[in-house]
């Protein structure tokens, strides 16, 4: 195999083996696995511990051993340092922007600072003196520590970087001059395989927790009755929409409209038939709504009888035709469980980012705007906020 065919293998061969590094052990959805990663860009405050642990480190290296070496190793972690804050800044303004994290630039810096720490350490017991063997054998036991808690969502990385950590220690003490230095070697195996076991514990809790959080969210943000996305998901919704704007610079991103509906003649159902058929009625309603959208639009129930449509990158047009569309689609009759049928209207009203607002709360209120213009000039129509001014 000749090196031009042997470059290509390993530019692929490298990213994989990160994405390996990262993903779960365990089979779990796209959520769970990005929530799990999230924990990694959540660490600014151990990188700056450990660098201050090995300015120490280095500092008693070089003064005990008159040497170089710990000056240069001191330097390395420096731009390290440099390296792995200025990918932590990255990973939030991605995350803050909803895009993928740097998370292969996150792992190739810890994986350095740990094989790092490792030599380091290797060379401080290599040294003969005692006291910087002891100084060692704590930085190495620390940070294994710090690993199988900090890197617990990210197992097989854990393990990786514990073994780019111990096992320069561990060999260099069979070699070292220090009398009875290989005993500490002799011990670390089973340190390992102990902080190993933690490992796969602290995962497990992990996982659960995670899940547990990620489905109360959704339970919190899920309407019981429709199974629509509620008021506190529109809001979030809204709000990571002109975030976005806000984000790529208005002539960068295309209007996403939002359409208020209204059902006309609810009560009345209600009323005659009772709240039970009401709430089947308004199941009914929100299927036909999810029918007649767009595969990436997003239909919403913030309350009553009230829906709310978001369509993203959506033209005057097209949300006026979803819109009359869903009116259509709405004035067909209902077969109601008892075996009626029941007849409802629906009335639109619909705002556009960014020329009608650039907040949740100035849309939504230019959009009911516009819908309470519909229902006071006649019902079964649809109208646009510039239109009803």
């Amino acid at each position: 195999m000749s090196i031009r065919d042997f470059q290509p293998r390993v530019a692929q061969l490298v990213p994989a083996a990160f994405d390996w590094l990262s993903s779960a052990p365990t089979r779990e959805s796209a959520k769970v696995r990005a929530r799990l990663l999230d924990t990694l860009c959540d660490r600014k405050a151990f990188i700056l511990f450990g660098t201050l642990s090995v300015v120490m480190l280095t500092v008693s290296a070089a003064v005990l051993t008159g040497k170089m070496w710990p000056w240069f190793w001191l330097v390395a972690d420096l731009l390290l340092l440099v390296f792995r804050l200025r990918t932590i800044d990255l990973c939030e303004k991605a995350k803050a922007a909803r895009l993928p994290p740097p998370v292969r630039g996150l792992m190739l810096g810890g994986a350095a600072w740990c094989l790092l720490l490792g030599a380091g350490c290797a060379a401080c017991v290599m040294s003969g003196h005692a006291g910087l063997l002891l100084l060692a054998g704590v930085n190495v036991a620390a940070v294994i520590g710090a690993i199988s808690s900090r890197n617990a969502a990210t197992p097989r990385y854990a393990v990786l970087a514990i073994a780019l950590v111990s096992l320069p220690f561990a060999v260099s003490t069979i070699f070292s001059p220090v009398p009875g230095a290989f005993l500490a070697g002799l011990q670390f195996p089973l340190h390992i395989a102990g902080i190993v076991i933690i490992i796969v514990r602290n995962y497990e809790s992990h996982v659960r927790l995670v899940r547990a959080e990620l489905r109360n969210r959704q339970l919190a943000r899920t309407d019981p009755l429709t199974g629509l996305p509620n008021r506190a998901a529109l809001n979030e919704a809204l709000g990571a929409h002109c975030a976005a704007l806000s984000a790529t610079g208005l002539h960068r991103q295309q209007n996403f409209a939002v359409l208020s509906i209204d059902l006309d003649g609810f009560k009345a159902v209600n009323d005659q038939h009772g709240h039970a058929m009401g709430d089947s009625l308004l199941t009914m309603v929100a299927d036909r709504l999810q029918r007649g959208i767009r595969p990436r639009d997003q239909v919403f129930r913030p309350g009553g009888d009230e829906f709310v449509v978001v369509m993203p990158e959506a033209s005057f047009e097209e949300a006026d035709y979803v819109a009359r569309r869903l009116i259509e689609k709405l004035s067909l009759p209902f077969q109601l469980r008892s075996g009626d049928l029941a007849e409802v209207g629906t009335s639109v009203g619909s705002a556009f980012a960014p020329q009608d607002g650039m907040t949740p709360d100035a849309l939504l209120a230019h959009s009911d705007h516009a819908l309470y213009v519909v229902k006071r000039s006649g019902k079964g129509r649809h109208m646009q906020y510039a239109a009803a001014l």
